[in-house]
């Protein structure tokens, strides 16, 4: 399938087109290589200073990912097992992120938690079950978190 006519098929890829046409063309220049993770996108990310600023940048990322995916699905570049990988990537970037942000906030706001017996920092622990813990995602799947 051609990529323009692949952009057609999903309104969301629609939409992007329309809104932000710089990003289709760096993604149709780009298709034949799987989602790159540069630090640039996980260090914006991770190191957002405020929540609109962490909502921003991982809109930025999903964005540029979903749109390379499904391109790269529809046209048959890439395989379910890329996929998967790809948007489990996505979701494991973007819970620790968000999980990182509101620690550092948390901290500055109340102090460092620390275990009641070894007085050593704790960090909250978020576990992905189902087809986040296997490393299964689509496009479609919603991620089960345990907390701990």
């Amino acid at each position: 399938m051609d990529p323009a006519e692949a952009l057609e098929f999903s309104r969301y890829g629609a939409r992007l087109r329309v809104a932000q046409p710089e990003l289709v063309a760096r993604t149709l220049a780009a298709l034949n290589q799987a989602v790159t993770w540069s630090e640039d996108d996980v260090g914006v990310v991770s190191e957002a200073a405020d929540a609109v600023a962490l909502a921003a940048a991982l809109r930025r990322l999903r964005q540029r990912v979903l749109l390379t995916t499904l391109l790269r699905d529809l046209t048959g570049r890439a395989d379910l097992a890329e996929v998967c990988a790809t948007t489990t990537r996505l979701a494991e970037v973007a819970i620790d992120a968000a999980v990182n942000f509101h620690h550092r906030r948390l901290a500055l706001a109340h102090g460092e938690p620390t275990g009641a017996d070894s007085g050593t920092p704790q960090h909250l622990i978020v576990v992905g079950m189902g087809k986040l813990g296997g490393s299964e995602l689509n496009v479609s799947s919603d991620v089960d978190l345990v907390f701990i």
